[in-house]
């Protein structure tokens, strides 16, 4: 398996696919793949709570998502998906201890199941470091 770190957090990617720091996030994906996974970090003084998770994803949550807890490894929280313009979006927010993690998935609709399991899967192997 190939690690991938970002602070305070290591994925272990599936064979294929790749991981890229950006500025605000870092990237996983399948270079001949349909969509992207973004993960972005976020520390606090003191334990992220339920209450801040819900504050990150308070858009989507006046917007009427529904939300569905979600382990993702080390990281607790919840997932919502949503459609739009002929794309899908699979968000977690997640933490551990004084990390929040807020990940994004995203594809054209039509492709959502694509990828979908291996995602699932890698986010679901999630390590708090």
């Amino acid at each position: 398996m190939n690690q991938f770190d970002g602070p305070s957090w290591r994925i272990n990617l599936l064979p294929e696919w790749v991981g890229e720091h950006e500025e605000d996030c870092s990237l996983v994906f399948h270079p001949e793949g349909v969509g992207a996974l973004q993960i972005s970090s976020y520390s606090k003084e003191g334990t992220v709570t339920e209450a801040d998770l819900r504050g990150l994803a308070e858009e989507h949550i006046e917007a009427g998502a529904k939300l569905t807890e979600a382990d993702a490894g080390d990281f607790k929280g919840f997932t919502l998906a949503f459609g739009s313009d002929n794309e899908f979006w699979q968000f977690w927010y997640v933490a551990n201890g004084p990390t929040a993690l807020f990940i994004t998935y995203n594809c054209q609709a039509a492709d959502r199941d694509a990828e979908i399991e291996s995602i699932k899967s890698m986010i679901s192997d999630l390590a708090a470091t």
